[in-house]
């Protein structure tokens, strides 16, 4: 398959088997993924791996403290928040691996941007590649990626800042079709169509 038809046919997964991830393909797939252009002098990506039991036992427990710190669910009755947390927690421990996504971050906003970019053609380079080997993935940037604390319990740093975690796992199901584009003429324009030259 071309790389046109693999940028084309690639979809979000939300539906995996349960089976562990191979780590020497997982290695290759994140090698493979480096490979995306970056300014600073070194990648400016991180990634905490979280897939065993006790690990991923963790992680769900901290999502929902995180929610419920940020008042999240105030709003919802207490049976609604019984089901929903039950729901996240057998989400987060039935999916394989997950990948929290970090990049570096400091008060310069240009080098902030430029590692934000990077990271984000990282992320892409490896869901691509992953297609590959029939491993599919999600892409979530849920609320707990403002929350401080979150990031001292995860045990991230202050120059770290998370883009959104990835859920992954071998592909069960393939969702049909995909949205539908725009035509690239209507966010394309020319500059002499923008201001008199």
């Amino acid at each position: 398959m071309s790389i046109l038809n693999f940028i084309k046919n690639r979809r979000t997964i939300r539906d995996t088997k349960r089976d562990s991830i191979n780590m020497d393909d997982l290695m290759e797939l994140l090698e493979a993924a480096s490979y995306a252009p970056f300014h600073s002098k070194e990648e400016p990506w991180q990634f905490i791996m979280v897939s065993e039991e006790k690990e991923k036992e963790y992680y769900a427990s901290k999502i929902v403290d995180s929610y419920e710190r940020m008042e999240l669910t105030e709003t919802y009755t207490v049976e609604k928040i019984k089901k929903s947390t039950e729901f996240f927690k057998t989400y987060i421990i039935d999916t394989p691996m997950h990948l929290i996504i970090t990049a570096d971050h400091s008060e310069n906003e240009k080098k902030n941007l430029e590692a934000i970019g990077a990271t984000c053609a990282f992320v892409q380079n490896l869901q691509l590649a992953a297609w590959e080997k029939n491993i599919g993935m999600v892409w979530r940037t849920n609320p707990y990626i403002f929350d401080k604390q979150f990031y001292k319990e995860m045990g991230i740093p202050e120059n770290r800042k998370i883009l959104g975690a990835l859920h992954i796992g071998y592909i069960n199901s393939i969702p049909k079709g995909t949205k539908k584009r725009k035509h690239p003429s209507e966010w394309t324009s020319k500059l002499s169509q923008n201001i008199s030259l």
